[in-house]
Formats: structure tokens, sequence, C-alpha cells
């Protein structure tokens, strides 16, 4: 099923010709003037050349640019969540989702809930059908190996509106998609109409709005590592942390942007006895989540019911939202969930996160809204691990903080899930505000990684494998 994960960054063969002498001075782009020698020149590019492409304008001009997309995309983090509160709560009174979905009855929620996965789904198949081929990360990680395709900022705009209706209409769904594929494309389409190819604004305006949205500047400069191997490219990596850098500064300065969830009270080794009660639950949850998103790809079920592509859409519609009608707490991107975990953490909470983000999530995913699975993994992991918990409660054991266990869960849930290690590792410490929790939970995060290796040989060995890559929802 799933494969060892490599690089996403394939490094095609480069034909010489005269944009090369652009490229930050590199011996293989050294203009040749005899055929024979040029031929022998089309050898594979040894990093990422959209990332290294250096354009002809002057450098204060390239250092406004960038203040521009990093602004944007702070903004765009920000605003995102503000206005979906806001509208929330002019409607619910509620200022969050799953205050929200509580607010309502059973049935008024699953009605909402659907309604709006059925219209963001559409406009997510017909942005897909429009520009397929211009979406996502995966467009900016294919400009950035040297391709002739760039990611699309009318399309992004249409899928940015489609996951904030569902945010809106309290799916269970994650906007890290949004938030990213709009950062990424103003990024792109402002280095481009100013002489360059746009690469790295692009991943300036990523790394920015992930540190924004997150209070994450690291993990965000190693996501853009684990998707695009900005460490290959001088410049896409200078870019990277300092729109990074820049998007957190802005986000904490002026948009009082803080750490997302509290912290852990307790030694190394009690959080180290949280993250061994919590790994292997944490895999369990993470690997089925990543298998049923994959497997149930919107792609590919409208392929496979191309007769009935409205009719499947609203059955998985009704699906996303029968899970939050039955399970309140699964509404939205389970932040609000996970940070009610925090302080009590319930079976309801537990069962809500395991079950009803895993269906409601897979199900609006497969009916093909653009959402996100970075923080549905999370609390997916968290789910999974708290509901061991409780069973271990169950046979008169309890063995430790059910927040150190949901934070241990995290941990290894995003690096099988995304697939993510290095992000993990440093992404969960960055949530919680503790650089400290870093030693403790990379060791949580190797041990889910070997967990996840041994899988995946097993499976191998049995014929099956699952695609590894940029998924869409992976932001």
């Amino acid at each position: 099923m799933l494969t060892p994960k490599t690089s996403h960054i394939t490094e095609p063969a480069v034909a010489y010709d005269k944009r090369d002498e652009r490229l930050c001075g590199h011996a293989w782009a050294t203009p040749v003037s005899p055929p024979e020698t040029q031929l022998a020149m089309v050898t594979p590019a040894p990093y990422p050349v959209g990332l290294d492409y250096r354009p002809r304008r002057p450098w204060l001009v390239t250092i406004v640019l960038f203040l521009v997309v990093v602004l944007f995309a702070a903004t765009l983090a920000s605003g995102f969540k503000l206005a979906a509160e806001r509208t929330l709560k002019l409607f619910t009174g509620a200022t969050g989702p799953v205050a929200a979905a509580r607010s309502l009855s059973g049935i008024v929620v699953a009605i909402i809930v659907t309604v709006a996965v059925v219209v963001a789904a559409t406009l997510g198949h017909w942005s897909h059908a429009k520009w397929a081929d211009r979406l996502g990360v995966e467009a900016v990680a294919a400009s950035a190996r040297g391709e002739d395709r760039r990611i699309s900022v009318q399309a992004s705009s249409w899928r940015i509106a489609a996951t904030w209706l569902v945010t809106v209409g309290m799916a269970s769904i994650g906007r890290e998609t949004a938030i990213i594929e709009g950062s990424g494309s103003f990024g792109s389409a402002v280095g481009r109409r100013t002489g360059g190819r746009g690469d790295a604004m692009a991943a300036a305006g990523i790394a920015a709005g992930f540190s924004a949205a997150y209070h994450a500047p690291v993990a965000a400069v190693l996501y853009l590592e684990e998707h695009l191997n900005v460490r290959r490219s001088r410049r896409g990596l200078l870019f990277s942390i300092a729109g990074s850098a820049g998007g957190h500064l802005i986000s904490t300065l002026v948009f009082g942007g803080h750490s997302l969830f509290p912290g852990l009270a307790g030694s190394w080794s009690s959080i180290a006895l949280s993250g061994a009660i919590a790994v292997v639950p944490a895999v369990i949850g993470a690997r089925l989540f990543l298998e049923a998103r994959v497997r149930f790809d919107s792609k590919k079920l409208a392929t496979r019911f191309a007769n009935h592509p409205f009719l499947l859409t609203v059955l998985l519609a009704g699906v996303a939202g029968v899970s939050v009608a039955v399970f309140r707490d699964a509404a939205g991107n389970g932040m609000e969930a996970l940070r009610a975990a925090s302080g009590t953490a319930t079976i309801g909470v537990a069962a809500a996160l395991a079950i009803g983000k895993f269906v409601g999530t897979t199900a609006a995913l497969a009916a093909g809204v653009p959402g996100g699975a970075l923080t549905p993994t999370i609390s997916v992991s968290a789910g999974f691990a708290l509901l061991a918990y409780f069973g271990l409660c169950s046979l008169g054991f309890t063995p430790a903080d059910p927040w150190a266990i949901a934070v241990a869960a995290m941990a290894a849930g995003l690096a099988v899930g995304l697939r993510a290690p290095l992000m993990a590792a440093v992404m969960v410490p960055e949530l919680l505000g503790d650089y400290s929790l870093i030693p403790v939970l990379s060791a949580v995060v190797v041990v889910a990684w070997l967990i996840d290796r041994r899988i995946d040989r097993w499976l191998l060995r049995g014929g099956e494998q699952l695609p590894s890559g940029i998924h869409d929802e992976d932001g």
C-alpha cells in the first residue's frame, strides 16, 4: 500500500537554452557553443531549477514584492478564520463550529453540513475540470522542478471560497489547503508578473501562510522541505525561511497570534510514558485515515461512478452531514475539540475525534471538497489514542495525563498520516509553544516512523501499494 516516502521533486532532463543564463551562476548553466557539447549538457538538473531562477529586477523591488506576498499570506491565514467565526456567530450566536453544532438540532446540523458539502464539492469538481493541472501545492512543485506549469490564482480563489463555505457550514474538514494554496498562488502570480517564474515567491507565501496559521515558523520551513525540497536551492531556502519568519512576526504582532494549545505539565519521563501508550493507536488511526482518504479519492470515485456523479456527491455529503450531527465535536477542523480535550478529556470527545472526524472528513474529501487533512489527521490520531487511554482506565489502569497522550499521538499521527516526520517532531511543540518538547516527541515520531515502515514492508510483500506523493488535502 504505502511506499516509503521519497522526494516529491523528480529530476527531469533539462536541455540547455538561452534562459539558463539567468540561473544563479551555476556551472552547468554556462553558455556552450558547440552543438555536441550542448547535447552533452542534457543531464538531470541537480536541484529545482524553478526555485533557483533569478529574475532581472532590482533587488529592492524583490524585497518589496516579498513583503507584499508575506503580508497577504499572513492576512489570509488570520482573516479566513476570523471571517468564518464571525459568520457563524452572526447566524448561530456561537463563535466556533463545535459550539455552533451544539446549539442546533441534529437534523438542522445534518442538513446544513450536507448542503455545504454538496455546493463546495461542486465547486471543487468544476475547478478541477477547468484547471486540472494547475491546482494545489503539486502545481507549485511542478514549476519548481522546471516544468512549464503554474498554479492558477483563479482556480485557487474558487477553491478557497469552497473551503470557507464548508468551514462556515460546520463540515468536518481542515482549512489549511485554502491558506497554503491561496498564499502560494498569490506569490506565484506576483513573481511571474514581475519578470520571474514565481516559484521562490510561492514558497515564501506558503511558508508565511503556514507559519501564521499554526504559530509554527520552523515547521513551515520543514513542510516546504518535505514537499518541495527547498534545501536543494539556496534561493528557495532563503525565501522559505524569511517568509516563515515574516508570517510569524506579522501574525504575532499585528493579528495577536499565539500558540494554539496549552502546554504540558510533568517530566520527560511521564511524557515518554504517554508516548509509549499513544504511539501504536495513533499510528493505526493515522494510517487508516490516510488509506481511506487516498483510496476514496474523489477523482477515482468520479471515474468509477461517471454515470451518476451528482448522486455520488449527494450521498457522500449526507454521510459527512450525519457524522457531524451524531458527533458534534467532529465539526470544524478538530482544533476546537482538541482544546476541549486539553482541559477535560471525555470518551465522547475521543469518539468524536476517532470516529466522527474520520468518517466526516473522509466523506467530505471523497465528495470532492477542496479541504485539508493536516488538522483532521492529528485529531483522528489523538482520538484513537484517547480511546486507548479510556480502555486502559476501564481495566483499572490510570496510566498518564490524557492530554499528554493526545499530544504524543498528534506527533505520531502527523508523521504517519502526512508522511512528514521532520515536520511532526517540530510542529506539535510549536502548537503548544514549547520547544523543549522536541526531543521527547522526536523519539515518539521515530518509533511511529519505524512502525509505519514495517507496515509498508508487510503490505508490499503482499503485492499491495498505496500511491505516495503530494495529495491536494495535504495542503
